[in-house]
């Protein structure tokens, strides 16, 4: 609060003991539209932020009752599963049960550059150095690499970048540049008032007039020469500019930010991200040797149908549009399941693009699994552009990947067309 404003409300107190009234209710007025311009105007700003802070709240799959389930990172509790991949940021402070490939950036919290390679069968002494704690992943950090199950064992203000984070929240903030500027005008103020008041107490009193008559006289002058209208002035004028703001979709929560922000003279900013849906949809399935099929419906809902140039698949393609959905769904790491509020979804865009794909062809990815019991993975990363399944069909063990296109083909010696199998030409994949 501008110290001004105690200074108003010293005169006010001072006008009502003299009996100002009209002075003392001025001054009141003053003091009570300038905190509700600034109550409107900042709550109004706090809203929008929570709005936004929702908006782009971290979420993470968790392991529970023997499901998974996407929830918002500040409902995970000690105790809790946590299931993460590559490009996941960690919620909590987790220690590993099990890890595979996994690479994670702790720059946050030990200015390491380098990804930091974690173990989850590591066992380390207690006295250890956080930088050093290879079996342990720290809340704010991010996956670069691999796979991870954690068991959550301190969230919030409890984590380590939680106590990082009271060592700064729980000190003063300092103060903006127009504080400091008022602050200054007001000591100057009533250094100018003392002397005043304290000149004309002496002046007075010489010449022999009543001490009650002087005291009045001198708290009549303090109280008029303080500028009263000054700080619903400044209230309104930073009002404004949080509005013209606003306009410009900048959310400003705190009237000072905008006379501060007036005074920055360079700004380094970062793009984070990109504010899209984050929802594929495949559109067309091509096989060898025949046309392009076209897949209707949009975004994660499955509704839909799979039409060949014809109409409707027939026996055959039947079979091969089955045989591409179960490689689609048997290696994929996506989720897809009806809940009572909808069709609920988490995992990698285009995991969840193929499931919702092959829902429509009638693939649906559980019963996929219970059909084909998965024996091992290995799991999507950009350096390796393919994903893989190991699963038993028939007593037989198959392997079913996906993955980029320069990958796969050379791992590939046939090729699915209409009716049968054809023999891929190394030669003509290399020209």
């Amino acid at each position: 609060m501008s110290p001004l404003i105690y200074v108003l409300v010293a005169a006010a107190l001072i006008s009502l003991m003299i009996k100002e009234w009209s002075d003392a209710g001025f001054i009141t007025a003053v003091l009570f539209i300038n905190a509700v311009i600034g109550t409107i105007q900042e709550h109004s700003a706090q809203r929008a932020a929570t709005a936004l802070r929702d908006l782009v709240s971290t979420r993470c799959q968790v392991l529970r009752e023997g499901d998974t389930h996407e929830i918002n990172a500040e409902e995970l509790v000690p105790g809790d599963i946590v299931l993460l991949e590559s490009g996941d940021k960690v919620p909590a402070d987790l220690r590993l049960l099990l890890s595979r490939d996994l690479e994670v950036d702790e720059s946050l919290l030990t200015g390491e550059s380098l990804p930091v390679l974690k173990d989850g069968n590591a066992v380390l002494a207690e006295d250890v150095a956080l930088g050093d704690r290879v079996n342990m992943l720290f809340t704010g950090t991010l996956v670069g690499r691999g796979r991870a199950r954690g068991v959550v064992i301190s969230t919030a203000l409890n984590t380590a970048l939680g106590r990082i984070a009271a060592d700064v929240l729980f000190k003063p903030s300092p103060k903006a540049p127009l504080q400091i500027r008022m602050d200054s005008f007001t000591n100057r103020v009533a250094m100018f008032v003392g002397i005043a008041a304290l000149t004309m107490f002496v002046v007075a009193a010489m010449r022999g007039t009543p001490i009650t008559e002087v005291f009045l006289l001198a708290v009549a002058l303090a109280v008029s020469v303080i500028p009263e209208g000054l700080p619903v002035a400044l209230t309104v004028a930073l009002a404004i500019g949080m509005r013209r703001m606003s306009r410009r979709n900048v959310i400003v929560r705190r009237l000072l930010a905008v006379e501060a922000l007036g005074s920055c003279t360079f700004i380094a900013t970062d793009k984070t991200g990109t504010l899209t849906v984050n929802q594929l949809t495949a559109r067309c399935i091509s096989f060898p040797g025949g046309d392009v099929w076209q897949v209707s419906g949009e975004g994660v809902v499955p509704d839909g149908t799979i039409l060949t140039s014809r109409g409707a698949p027939q026996a055959q393609e039947k079979v091969q549009l089955e045989r591409l959905c179960q490689a689609a769904v048997l290696a994929n790491e996506g989720f897809l399941v009806r809940t009572d509020s909808g069709w609920s979804n988490h995992g990698d865009a285009v995991d969840v693009a193929f499931l919702v794909m092959a829902h429509k062809a009638g693939v649906v990815k559980a019963e996929m699994a219970n059909t084909f019991p998965e024996i091992d993975t290995i799991p999507y990363e950009s350096d390796r552009l393919f994903s893989a399944s190991l699963n038993e069909v028939n007593g037989s063990k198959y392997a079913f990947v996906k993955g980029a296109l320069e990958r796969l083909l050379p791992m590939c010696t046939t090729m699915m067309m209409p009716g049968h199998d054809a023999t891929i030409e190394q030669s003509l994949i290399e020209q």
